[in-house]
């Protein structure tokens, strides 16, 4: 009896999973960016990819900007991806570096232990923080005003009627009543929702170059919102 036990509960472990790896696959195929970290002999280093193509055993990825430092072939890499259901962690490695057209394409094996993260930066809380954000297009700058939908310390969600068009650069400010934070943000994905029978869109962001003491503050008021 105690033999069929554990045969079911690996069953189930399997299953639940393939079901984290079904849904990676759909938050990968979703995403417009996400933020790799990887380490060298002295420091860590992230930067914020965006994905070229997916294929059943590995991924091409490419940076938005020119990093400081570039994984080399073999390098281990986490990849945190930002999601309307959580922040997943996930690792990999760099199995191939490419050059298309003066852009460095990294071939990375398939995401391995997709989970939630449990990392303080990346907890959630569903604050409404007066933000304006700047986004600079390629004939004009629209501003973006309002409250967060919710936030944690590297990223933000907001709301709109409008969905989220191509863009060249995007500024942020985050005003707390007592800590003004500016920062650069690259858009994630966007979700379609009804309000009062309209539609609207949650759009999410990474804050990319957020200071570290800025990422704590906002950890600190994630906490006391959980606490109030």
């Amino acid at each position: 009896m105690f033999t069929y036990f554990i045969f079911y509960c690996l069953i189930i472990l399997l299953t639940e999973q393939e079901f984290i790896k079904v849904n990676i696959f759909e938050e990968y195929k979703n995403l417009k960016s996400f933020e790799v970290e990887f380490h060298d002999q002295t420091y860590t280093h992230r930067i914020i990819c965006k994905i070229r193509n997916i294929l059943p055993d590995k991924m091409f990825i490419y940076p938005i900007n020119e990093p400081e430092a570039i994984p080399e072939i073999g390098t281990q890499l986490n990849l945190n991806v930002f999601t309307e259901n959580g922040i997943y962690n996930s690792i990999s490695k760099v199995i191939d570096v490419l050059q298309e057209n003066g852009t460095t394409l990294y071939a990375i094996a398939y995401p391995s232990q997709n989970k939630i993260t449990q990392r303080r930066e990346y907890f959630r809380a569903n604050l409404n923080i007066p933000y304006k954000m700047s986004v600079k297009r390629t004939s004009k700058t629209d501003i973006l005003e309002g409250e967060t939908v919710n936030i944690c310390g590297k990223g933000i969600c907001i709301s709109n009627t409008k969905p989220f068009l191509p863009y060249e650069n995007i500024e942020v400010e985050i005003s707390f009543p007592n800590h003004i934070i500016n920062t650069h943000a690259e858009y994630v994905y966007s979700r379609a929702v009804s309000q009062n029978a309209k539609p609207e869109f949650y759009h999410a962001f990474v804050l990319t170059d957020i200071a570290q003491k800025d990422i704590d503050y906002i950890v600190g008021q994630c906490f006391l919102y959980q606490l109030s």
